[in-house]
């Protein structure tokens, strides 16, 4: 490689590495949107075999020991100061890529739990809720959410 080529090499690098890096990456929550309901988030959160049978999560009354403790694990992030929206964001992403083998002894996350506005709706509720244990977002029925 010349020193007239290798710029060139390096700028379509670069340009093939910041491309895939989105690639199969889950869009950035809005939390102002109408179409958000984290009471349907706490409903599908503490239904069966969905998140509650794993993780502990003191609103909803969880207290699942083979995957984290959301309070404990999001706690420290909000004494912070992270953004709802960052925390949210963080769980949506696990929905979307769970860990299937956390090589703990215990099972890893299962995946495809839940997709598109219900992973949304859950993710968003964990953010608000997460060491609030009175954080006052009423289940609401799961209806036809698109899941």
């Amino acid at each position: 490689m010349t020193s007239r080529t290798r710029p060139i090499v390096i700028s379509v690098l670069a340009a093939v590495v910041a491309i895939t890096a989105g690639c199969g990456a889950v869009a950035h929550i809005n939390l102002s949107s109408a179409a958000n309901n984290p009471g349907v988030g706490k409903t599908l959160f503490s239904g069966k075999g969905l998140c509650a049978t794993c993780h502990t999560l003191a609103d909803a009354g969880s207290t699942g020991v083979v995957g984290p403790n959301l309070d404990q694990a999001f706690g420290p992030d909000k004494q912070q100061g992270f953004q709802l929206s960052t925390i949210a964001d963080v769980v949506r992403g696990q929905i979307a890529y769970p860990d299937t083998n956390p090589g703990t002894g215990y099972p890893g996350m299962t995946p495809n739990l839940l997709h598109g506005q219900q992973a949304v709706d859950v993710s968003i509720y964990v953010a608000m809720c997460a060491a609030n244990p009175k954080c006052a977002v009423t289940a609401k029925p799961v209806g036809n959410t698109p899941g």
